[in-house]
């Protein structure tokens, strides 16, 4: 009887111990510590003198960002990411602990980031709406000239200059959403010269000018993609289908800071409605460019993902919330800049064309599931033997982004050729919702079970035994395909598990 070999399901080139860059850069860490250079001036600015209440009485100041880096990287073109802190345009820094943790996080990750401090101060006692929105034009004027400044000296800090993108907190989203949906002929009426009365004493203010003032000015100021945390913005009618920019939308529906819909902010009536991340959400849809992704979270609050004004609330880290949005938004902004894999093939006998599909790729490597590889971008391979293999294809860019994609190819048996069979272990149902069961012909140890998702991240299991049964626990998974390795009686073996 003629059997086929079926070889170990290997889902990523993470567990081929492969001498390759396959270090799954911006998603896993890949440094074991950042480099932070504080105090870089990326500009100047009119600061309010206090008290706020006159506003032509103002100082010229220097705009300062701390820049993050991979400890010991040589890599010489990277993503860059700019993160600014909340504090409604009153209050914060840019040392605040979530803005540095996320630039900390993503600097290991193999990000260059940095985190600014805009300008702050205004009054409200008297027509605060006019205030409030010229303290927000303010601080995206300077976000703005943060990102030129990135661009400007992206030899400097090893950065892509056409991959700098944005995150921010409550009002640092609010400059982060501005900056991509207002276009100079949608500029608020309040940033041009107005006069007012303060504590009946007339006072004016002076025109606040373009978007992009100071330096770099022949530089884009708007980022590549931006993270959004429960930010929003003055209309959602700025929103037009020329602004594509990618952006990721986080919020909880019951904030009461910044609606979730619309509503004044901080719930005072004497400032004008905004419209929150749902409300973007909703025109980007009508408008046919829907934002790339969104984590909405029914009955949370403002920060809720363990902060007051940038500040751990338990003085330690953040809660569950800040890994999911950690992990959620690493996978947007690798998304952003990395390749697409595809390859297509051709099978004559034992022999195997492999042609490349990939976009925006620069470098290939190939497994062809029988413990060969090759690093050309189209390739043929010889199998030696009939049988099902899944080929997996890792494929990079110039700035050391990657895809992988796998294809299941089948070499057609030979006639009058024996093949041994692989002990039967198997997993079901497939797909698995809730739980699923690994069926063995042989007895299995549950402390040899171990899975992994796509990106190498190992997952935390929970088994329940029974000889050569065993059911892991899903009930906490996001969906998608893991990698179960599973060290058996007959040796190390590798199964997909898919979550639906």
């Amino acid at each position: 009887m003629i059997k086929k070999i079926v070889l170990p399901v290997i889902a990523v080139l993470y567990f081929t111990g492969l001498a390759y860059s396959q270090n799954f850069r911006y998603v896993n860490t890949i440094s074991p510590a950042s480099v932070k250079t504080a105090g870089i001036v990326f500009g100047t600015a009119a600061f309010l003198n206090a008290p706020y209440i006159n506003e032509s009485s103002t100082t010229s100041q220097n705009l300062v960002m701390d820049i993050y880096q991979p400890q010991n990287d040589t890599l010489t073109k990277r993503p860059a990411i700019i993160f600014a802190h909340s504090g409604g345009f009153i209050t914060g820094s840019r040392t605040v602990d979530d803005i540095q943790a996320f630039c900390d996080t993503f600097a290991r990750k193999g990000y260059v980031t940095a985190t600014i401090d805009y300008r702050q101060g205004l009054e409200i006692a008297d027509n605060s709406d006019m205030h409030y929105t010229r303290a927000a034009y303010r601080g995206l004027q300077d976000g703005r000239t943060a990102v030129r400044f990135i661009r400007a000296n992206a030899d400097a800090f090893g950065v892509d200059a056409d991959r700098v993108y944005f995150g921010g907190s409550s009002a640092g989203s609010f400059i982060g959403l501005n900056s991509i949906y207002m276009d100079p002929n949608e500029l608020p009426s309040y940033v041009g010269p107005v006069t007012y009365t303060a504590f009946f004493i007339p006072h004016s203010g002076p025109d606040l000018g373009s978007p992009d003032i100071g330096p770099n000015l022949g530089y884009n100021g708007t980022p590549d993609g931006v993270m959004a945390c429960w930010g929003g913005v003055g209309d959602t009618l700025i929103i037009g289908t020329n602004n594509v920019t990618p952006v990721f939308l986080i919020h909880g529906t019951a904030d009461q800071t910044v609606p979730f819909n619309s509503g004044p902010p901080f719930g005072y009536s004497g400032l004008s409605d905004v419209f929150g991340s749902n409300a973007i959400s909703i025109r980007l849809t009508n408008i046919g460019i829907p934002a790339a992704q969104t984590y909405f979270v029914a009955g949370q609050g403002h920060e809720f993902y363990g902060t007051s004004n940038g500040a751990w609330i338990n003085g330690t880290g953040g809660n569950v919330y800040w890994d999911t949005i950690v992990k959620k938004t690493t996978r947007f902004f690798w998304q952003l800049h990395k390749p697409t894999a595809e390859f297509s093939f051709s099978i004559n006998g034992f022999t195997v064309e492999f042609k490349d599909l990939c976009q925006r790729a620069t470098s290939w490597l190939w497994d062809f599931g029988d413990g060969n590889t090759s690093t050309d971008s189209n390739t043929v391979h010889v199998y030696s033997a009939a049988g099902t293999y899944k080929v997996l294809l890792y494929a990079g860019n110039e700035i050391q982004s990657w895809d992988t994609i796998s294809h299941m190819v089948t070499v057609p048996v030979v006639s009058g050729v024996m093949e041994p069979v692989n002990p039967s272990v198997r997993l079901y149902p497939v797909p698995a919702s809730g739980y699923v069961t690994i069926l063995s012909d042989h007895w299995l140890n549950p402390a040899g079970i171990e899975v992994f998702s796509l990106y190498g991240e190992r997952m935390i299991i929970k088994t329940c035994e029974s000889g050569n049964k065993i059911a892991l626990d899903l009930s906490y998974w996001e969906k998608g395909i893991y990698l179960v390795r599973i060290h058996s009686y007959n040796g190390i073996l590798y199964r997909t598990l898919v979550v639906d």
